[in-house]
């Protein structure tokens, strides 16, 4: 991915962050990464509401991690919603899963979903599979297929 192309983080978990931040810079991943703690914050994010109206300091991301486990449990609202809109549907959203999700993570498929991470503890485990995410630089700007890409298998 380019330098400059803002990863978005949908993720409530600060510890989780925190280890997602440490893997970046492991891998050597430089993009960006903003975090939007809620589903509602997300959305206020991508629509430019609010302190996120400065695109210059919240710019659009070209890649959205969402976490599957939002205690409040919009991630499939979140979701619907981005799908929904014209201008991010070229946006590759990954989610964010733990072990045994799978009927979540088909439905986030049916929903526009484009890949999966499984949540790692490890941080080595997560720098390899972040690693991957260097790959979606190669595609085009279609909407990838990118299923196999980050699932850490």
């Amino acid at each position: 991915m380019k330098q400059s192309s803002v990863i978005l983080l949908v993720e409530n978990d600060k510890d989780y962050i925190y280890l997602l931040e440490q893997a970046f810079r492991r891998a050597d991943i430089r993009n960006p990464l903003k975090i939007a703690r809620y589903g509602n914050e997300a959305i206020l994010y991508l629509r430019g509401v609010g302190i996120y109206q400065d695109r210059r300091n919240y710019p659009l991301p070209k890649l959205i991690l969402l976490d599957m486990t939002n205690p409040d449990g919009s991630s499939m609202a979140v979701l619907g919603w981005i799908r929904e809109q014209l201008q991010f549907s070229n946006v590759p959203i990954l989610i964010l899963a733990g072990p045994g999700q799978d009927k979540d993570v088909q439905h986030a498929f049916d929903r526009g979903a484009n890949a999966y991470l499984i949540r790692r503890e490890k941080l080595s485990e997560l720098t390899s599979v972040v690693q991957s995410l260097e790959l979606l630089e190669e595609r085009p700007a279609e909407k990838p297929d990118i299923r196999e890409l980050a699932t850490g298998s």
